[in-house]
């Protein structure tokens, strides 16, 4: 038996339905960071998962209810990692959240580009990535007011608008600096180089200097 999940998708109520679709999500996932969104068919995703295509629309009926699912199996886990409520230093937070982001960017960049090229003609998907942004900018502001709060933040900086900012640039240099094409040795510093100019820049910005290095 199933039930309809929001996504448009079918939630299992047994224990074999689960399992059934966990692991269609997971042959999935495969599939379209290997054949991009466009290219992937139902029935490769059926093959993948070792099951009959029409098991597939059993749980998902439409391709972009698959892809969806996808996402959502990982976005937990993403806002997870994220979180840094163990370290209490201002600057060493910075750098375990760079390190985490940076992190869960090489294990969901393919995926993420795969939801960019659905989110060409599908506003849902659009959605999806204006969500993530989101979620990621309120909770660096949260932290940047928290910061402010307790006197270690510049106190005139808008928190919102910074964090916008700061997120972009971490995100903006993911892409650019790790991504599939970067050949250069340039490109392939060390993460301790990375990491620590990226917490340089931040705790510079929020006027954390004088552990930033200065």
């Amino acid at each position: 038996m199933t039930a309809l999940a929001g996504d448009g998708s079918r939630s299992p109520l047994s224990d074999r339905g689960r399992r059934t679709r966990e692991r269609l999500v997971v042959a999935a996932r495969t599939v379209f960071e290997e054949r991009g969104f466009d290219a992937t068919r139902m029935s490769d995703i059926a093959l993948a998962a070792g099951v009959s295509h029409g098991t597939v629309y059993t749980w998902f009926p439409t391709k972009e209810d698959v892809l969806h699912a996808a996402v959502d199996s990982v976005t937990e886990e993403m806002y997870e990692v994220l979180s840094t409520p163990e370290v209490t230093d201002p600057i060493e937070r910075i750098a375990v959240a760079n390190a985490r982001y940076l992190t869960v960017h090489r294990q969901t960049a393919r995926l993420m580009e795969v939801v960019a090229q659905a989110a060409v003609n599908d506003a849902s998907f659009r959605a999806v990535l204006t969500g993530l942004r989101r979620t990621h900018v309120d909770r660096v502001a949260k932290t940047i007011e928290r910061l402010q709060a307790e006197g270690h933040a510049v106190a005139d900086l808008d928190p919102r608008i910074s964090a916008a900012a700061l997120c972009a640039m971490v995100e903006g240099f993911a892409r650019h600096w790790m991504g599939s094409d970067s050949e250069s040795e340039e490109q392939m510093a060390p993460d301790a180089r990375v990491l620590t100019t990226l917490t340089e820049l931040w705790a510079r910005s929020l006027g954390l200097i004088e552990s930033g290095g200065g």
